[in-house]
């Protein structure tokens, strides 16, 4: 496995500026709330990933199957010949649960599933969804952070994103300094207008130079649009 997981596609410079590629055998943290993005941001680094040939797991809970083949397709990120060969995996969350009510050991069942875990890539979207404030203990919180990094100890890389509204303060903290990239996607006014930023906190072992704040658009049938020039 090379010294990044590449991400590159030839319409924006997204892989360029966080310094050519993701690193392998990592736990990627996006952090953003409701409306920020970062599901956007997640959805553009496994596009990237399978194009260039790995393996992924997308755990979604906001989106059913036909859902996700429809976002993606809206941003011109084509996944079906993806899910046809079996290169991804997506698993929507609410069937597996069997019903709208979360319970008590739905993560333990989560994290025992093996499918979930072959792929080289594992996507959860949203992990914090699971996480909400009145169900998680600390002993959970450090059981939770074990399981992520044993994981990554089998050649995983997993990337998670959490609204910060559904952890409570100690549970957030220490997500986000376990994390070997840390990612907090915002809504920022500029010059007037709505600009969403990829603000980057930590990035352990990056390929190149990085830009600490990758300011983007959303465009219709184009995907992820990087805003450099305009941005300061």
């Amino acid at each position: 496995m090379g010294k990044t997981l590449s991400i590159r596609l030839e319409r924006d410079e997204l892989d360029r500026n966080i310094g050519g590629g993701i690193p392998p055998n990592s736990l990627i943290l996006i952090e953003g709330k409701d409306g920020a993005g970062k599901s956007i941001v997640a959805q553009r680094i496994t596009y990237g990933l399978l194009e260039h040939g790995y393996s992924c797991t997308y755990v979604s809970s906001e989106l059913n199957t036909s859902g996700f083949i429809e976002q993606m397709s809206s941003l011109d990120y084509d996944i079906k010949f993806h899910l046809l060969d079996n290169q991804l995996l997506f698993l929507p969350m609410f069937p597996f649960l069997g019903n709208t009510k979360l319970q008590p050991n739905f993560l333990d069942r989560l994290f025992k599933e093996e499918k979930i875990f072959n792929n080289e890539i594992i996507v959860f979207d949203t992990l914090s969804f699971l996480l909400i404030k009145d169900n998680i203990t600390q002993e959970k919180s450090f059981e939770i952070i074990k399981k992520l990094k044993n994981i990554n100890s089998l050649n995983k890389t997993i990337l998670f994103c959490i609204d910060p509204d559904h952890l409570n303060d100690k549970f957030l903290t220490l997500l986000r300094s376990v994390a070997d990239v840390y990612f907090n996607v915002e809504i920022k006014m500029f010059a007037g207008n709505i600009v969403r930023a990829i603000n980057i906190q930590r990035f352990k072992r990056p390929g190149g130079n990085i830009i600490n704040t990758i300011p983007f658009k959303v465009e219709p049938g184009k995907g992820l649009a990087i805003e450099i020039a305009s941005f300061a």
